[in-house]
């Protein structure tokens, strides 16, 4: 009780210091403003890994290689791997840019199908487009000569021969490309275990002409350290099959291919291999469980003068 009999008010109370805080207006949006931009760090994050993702698109990775053998310029347009993918409807956005590039030929370098896949249409449809282009020369990759040779369950080969296509299946053809006399061949086995006959009776035979080899064999690991091939002289060989490594790590080029292991000796780009310049395209698809990451799809032109 106070002095006077009265009841005694309780004294004022002060609010604890983290409530004051939270109160605290400048506080408060500083707080929205540190949320704010975890926000948008996190959407940047996915923006970004979707983006090394993404295989709707494709690039174009250009090479010039210089020849002596070759008289007049020349310029081929490469496409590798694309196991049944599209770029637009009936692959127009491919056709476009091929059109656009005016090659002088049109190399198919194998596993444009899906041996698990008989519907080949994907394929028929786009060479039926790029026969009106440039010529088309196609060799067989492991997908095709599965289901072509082994199996015998396609005709895809039959079907591209009727539209112009010229499928090289261990065999070449010798063309005249702006005034260049070329040997273009399709290597479709490894040269060191032929057993068919004919196969072994056109490589000595393409090996021995003197016009300038222009091979379309799949599997660059012929020219590997080691390889098959080193020491051929096939001037220029058009390969794929390596996706690229599948996972492209900056600084450190592919990951991973199921047959050569992590870190491939090559997984894109062109080098020389004693007497042969080695192009080696990344591919427009894919057919692994492995993802593409950081590795868009990649249609390849060379240009040979």
């Amino acid at each position: 009780m106070s002095p006077a009999g009265t009841p005694e008010e309780p004294a004022a109370m002060s609010l604890p210091e983290e409530t004051k805080r939270k109160k605290d207006p400048a506080r408060r949006k500083k707080l929205l403003r540190r949320m704010l931009i975890f926000l948008l760090i996190v959407a940047a994050a996915v923006w970004k890994v979707m983006g090394l993702l993404d295989n709707s698109y494709f690039v174009d990775t250009f090479y010039q290689i210089e020849d002596e053998k070759i008289q007049n310029p020349m310029r081929i347009v490469e496409l590798a791997d694309l196991h049944l993918n599209e770029f637009g409807e009936d692959n127009i956005e491919l056709v476009e840019e091929i059109k656009r590039l005016k090659p002088d030929l049109i190399a198919m370098a194998g596993d444009m199908i899906n041996q698990d896949d008989p519907d080949t249409s994907v394929v028929v449809t786009l060479c039926r487009q790029l026969v009106d282009v440039a010529p088309v020369y196609f060799c067989y990759g492991n997908h095709e000569k599965q289901v072509i040779r082994v199996e015998q369950t396609s005709t895809l080969n039959l079907e591209l021969e009727e539209l112009g296509v010229h499928v090289l299946h261990n065999r070449y053809e010798t063309i005249n490309v702006n005034g260049n006399i070329i040997d273009i061949g399709g290597l479709s086995a490894n040269p060191g275990t032929m057993e068919a006959e004919y196969t072994q009776r056109f490589w000595q035979a393409y090996l021995q002409t003197e016009n300038y080899h222009l091979l379309l064999v799949h599997y660059p690991q012929y020219f590997f350290s080691n390889g098959e091939l080193l020491g051929t002289n096939i001037d220029m060989a058009l390969c794929g099959h390596l996706h690229g490594g599948q996972v492209i790590i900056p600084g450190k080029g592919g990951l991973y291919h199921p047959l050569e292991g992590f870190f491939p000796e090559h997984t894109d780009g062109v080098w020389q291999a004693e007497n042969t310049w080695v192009v080696l395209s990344r591919g427009l698809g894919n057919h692994n469980k492995v993802p593409r990451i950081n590795n868009p799809p990649e249609l390849v032109i060379v240009d040979v003068y």
